[in-house]
C-alpha cells in the first residue's frame, strides 16, 4: 500500500531469489494493475501472516515432506495449490457467481439448439421423405451447428491472443489460451449434447409431411422444458443476483476506504505466562498514539454474531472523532446525519451506553463518557464502520452512531486490549508504531501489521464476482427471452391448422392463446411461491424483486404467445408460413 498504490509486492526468502528477480525489479502484471515489484524480506515484517508462495526449482516428495516437517514444527498449515487447470477449476467452481455464469451460458446453448432444430425442422423430413438415413441427418446436423461456433472460437481466441501479445507479452498468452480453451470446450460439450438430446427427442420423420405438420410434436415439449427450467433458474438466482449489484458498489467503496487506510496499521498482542503487565503496557501504547492524533477507533454491535448483516441492519458504532476524520466523514456537515440526545436513542443504543459503566475505568469516567458523547441517526447515508470483534467493514444506511471524547476513559482490560486485538483501533504510521511499542515495553509481545492489504485484495476478488453474477442474470434474462420467443412460435406453428379457421371466424389471437398463458401464469406464480417460501426460510432478502420478475416473465410470454398466433395467421395468408 505504499506511495497510494496496491501494487503487487513479490518477496523472495534467503538463498532462493531467481536471477533478474533481485530487490527492486519490477514484474509485469496483467491487464490496468500497476507492476510488481521484489521487496526485501524484511518486508514480511509488517504484512499478514497468510499468503501465497511460488515455489521455485526442483519439487519431488522429500522436498515437500521436508517443508511440512518446518511447518509442522512452527505451528504453520500450509494448503497447497497447484498452479494448474484443476487449481484454476477448483478456484472459480468455489464461487456462487461463477457457476451462474456456467449456468446462463449452458442455457443460451439449449436456445441456441433449440431455435436452430426449430429452424431445420422442415428440411429435416424432407431429406427423411428423401430417404436419407435418420442418423445421417442427426450428424450433418449437428456439425452444421458446431462449425459456425467452431469458427467463431478460433477467431476469437486469434484476436484475444494477439491483442494480448502485443500489449501485455507472450508470457499472459498460454494461461490466457489454457481458460479460454477450458470455458469454450465446456460450452461446445454442452451444445452437442444438448443437440443429441433434443434431436433424439424431434426425430425427423416422414410422417411430418404426410400429416401436413410444419415441425415434429417432440419440440413443442423440448421448448416448455427448456422455458420452465430457464424460468425457475432465473428466479433462483434473481435474489441474490440484485444483492450482488449492491455488493459491487459496496465493494468498490470498500476499496476507496482502505485505500485511504492504506497507512493504518494494526497490532496483535501475544499473552505470555510471565506477562502479567501486558494489558497496562498496551493501555500505554494506545493512550501514547492517541496524544498524537494517530489512533482511532471503529467498534459496531449489530444485533448478534450469527445474523447476516445487510445495508439495511440497524447496527450501533462506537467511534472516535479521529476515525471519522480516516474516512473523509463530517457528521455535523453531512447531509443525512442528524444529532440526537440520548434520550431519543433506540434500545439497542441504550444498552450499548449502558456498557460505558463495565467499560470504563471507574464510574467517574463512565459518566464522563456518557456525558461527553455526541450520538448521531443516519438516515439514508452511510458511514464506514468496522465490526465488532473483526475488520470487516459494513456500510449501514440505519446506524446510530456514538463518538466518544477520547479513550482515556476505557479500561485496560475492559476494553482497549480486546479492541486492539481485535483490530477495531487501529494506529497510524508503521514506524511510529513500533517505536512507540518499543518505548511501551511490548518488545516481541507483539506484532504490527498493515492493516489494509488483505482487505482491499478482497475487495477486488469480491467486487470481480459480484459483478459476474450481475452478468450472469443478465444472460439468463436474455436466454428466457429467446426461449419464450421460439417456444410461442413453435406452438402457433404447430397449431397453425387448428387455429387458422377460428381467427378466419373472427377470435382473437389471444383469445386462442389464453390456455396457455393461463397455464403458464399458473406455474409462475407456483414457481415464484416456492422460491419466496425458501428466501423465508432462510431469511434473505429479495422477495419483492423476485416476485416482480416473475410477473414480468409470465406477461412477457403472454405477449408472445399472443404475438405468435397473429404472426402465423398473417404468414398463412401471406403464403410465407
Amino acid at each position: 500500500m505504499e506511495h497510494g498504490t496496491d501494487a503487487q509486492v513479490f518477496v523472495p526468502l534467503a538463498g532462493t531469489a531467481l536471477p533478474g528477480l533481485e530487490s527492486g525489479a519490477s514484474i509485469r502484471r496483467f491487464g490496468g494493475l500497476p507492476d510488481g515489484k521484489v521487496a526485501g524480506s524484511d518486508r514480511l515484517d509488517s504484512a499478514s501472516a497468510s499468503g501465497q508462495y511460488l515455489v521455485c526449482g526442483r519439487w519431488d516428495d522429500s522436498a515437500r515432506s521436508a517443508l511440512d516437517d518446518w511447518a509442522t514444527s512452527m505451528g504453520v498449515r500450509l494448503e497447497y495449490g497447484d498452479d494448474d487447470l484443476a487449481g484454476d477449476l477448483r478456484m472459480l467452481l468455489g464461487q456462487s457467481s461463477f457457476r451462474v455464469a456456467v449456468g446462463a451460458a449452458v442455457a443460451l446453448t439449449a436456445v441456441l439448439v433449440l431455435f436452430w432444430l426449430s429452424f431445420k425442422a422442415r428440411s429435416r423430413a424432407l431429406r427423411v421423405l428423401a430417404g436419407v438415413p435418420a442418423w445421417k441427418i442427426q450428424v450433418d446436423d449437428a456439425v452444421g451447428l458446431m462449425l459456425p461456433m467452431l469458427a467463431v472460437a478460433v477467431i476469437v481466441d486469434a484476436a484475444a491472443v494477439l491483442g494480448v501479445l502485443v500489449s501485455r507479452g507472450w508470457v499472459f498468452v498460454p494461461y490466457l489460451l489454457r481458460v479460454t480453451l477450458l470455458l469454450e470446450a465446456t460450452v461446445v460439450a454442452c451444445l452437442l449434447a444438448f443437440a443429441l438430446v433434443l434431436s433424439a427427442v424431434c426425430w425427423p420423420s416422414a410422417c411430418m409431411i404426410a400429416d401436413r405438420r410444419p415441425m415434429p410434436q417432440g419440440l413443442l415439449w423440448a421448448s416448455v422444458l427448456v422455458k420452465a427450467v430457464v424460468f425457475v433458474a432465473v428466479l433462483a438466482v434473481i435474489a441474490p443476483s440484485a444483492s450482488s449489484f449492491r455488493d459491487a458498489t459496496d465493494a468498490a467503496r470498500e476499496q476507496s476506504v482502505w485505500q485511504r487506510l492504506r497507512d493504518q496499521v494494526s497490532v496483535s498482542v501475544t499473552f505470555g505466562p510471565d506477562q502479567t503487565d501486558m494489558n497496562v503496557k498496551t493501555a500505554a501504547l494506545i493512550h501514547a498514539m492517541e496524544r498524537q492524533g494517530k489512533a482511532a477507533l471503529s467498534y459496531t454491535f449489530t444485533d448478534g454474531p450469527e445474523q447476516r448483516t445487510t445495508a439495511d441492519t440497524p447496527v450501533t458504532g462506537i467511534v472516535s472523532r479521529s476515525w471519522l476524520d480516516l474516512v473523509g466523514i463530517d457528521p455535523d456537515a453531512t447531509t443525512g446525519i442528524a444529532p440526537v440526545g440520548a434520550d431519543r436513542l433506540d434500545e439497542q443504543s441504550r444498552q450499548v451506553v449502558d456498557q460505558f459503566s463495565t467499560w470504563a475505568t471507574d464510574d467517574a469516567q463512565a459518566k464522563r463518557l456518557r456525558t461527553e458523547s455526541r450520538y448521531y441517526v443516519l438516515d439514508g447515508v452511510t458511514v464506514p464502520l468496522l465490526k465488532g470483534g473483526s475488520d470487516d467493514m459494513l456500510f449501514s444506511r440505519h446506524a446510530t452512531i456514538i463518538v466518544v471524547p477520547d479513550l482515556d476513559g476505557f479500561s485496560d482490560s475492559g476494553f482497549l486490549t480486546p479492541a486492539l486485538s481485535s483490530r477495531n483501533i487501529i494506529l497510524t504510521g508503521l514506524d511510529d508504531t513500533r517505536r512507540q511499542v518499543a518505548r511501551a515495553g511490548l518488545g516481541s509481545a507483539v506484532s504490527v501489521r498493515y492493516i489494509a492489504e488483505a482487505q482491499i485484495l478482497r475487495a477486488q476478488f469480491s467486487a470481480y464476482f459480484a459483478w459476474m453474477q450481475a452478468a450472469a442474470i443478465i444472460l439468463l434474462l436474455a436466454a428466457f427471452a429467446m426461449v419464450a420467443l421460439v417456444g410461442a412460435d413453435v406452438r402457433a406453428t404447430l397449431r397453425a391448422g387448428h387455429d387458422y379457421p377460428l381467427l378466419l371466424a373472427g377470435y382473437a389471437p389471444g383469445r386462442l392463446a389464453a390456455p396457455t398463458i393461463l397455464m403458464e401464469t399458473l406455474f409462475a406464480l407456483v414457481a415464484a411461491g416456492i422460491v419466496c417460501v425458501i428466501l423465508v426460510v432462510q431469511q434473505l432478502d429479495g422477495i419483492p424483486i423476485t416476485l416482480f420478475v416473475a410477473t414480468i416473465a409470465a406477461l412477457f410470454s403472454a405477449v408472445c404467445h399472443r404475438t405468435a398466433t397473429a404472426s402465423r395467421f398473417r404468414a398463412i395468408n401471406d403464403r410465407t408460413l
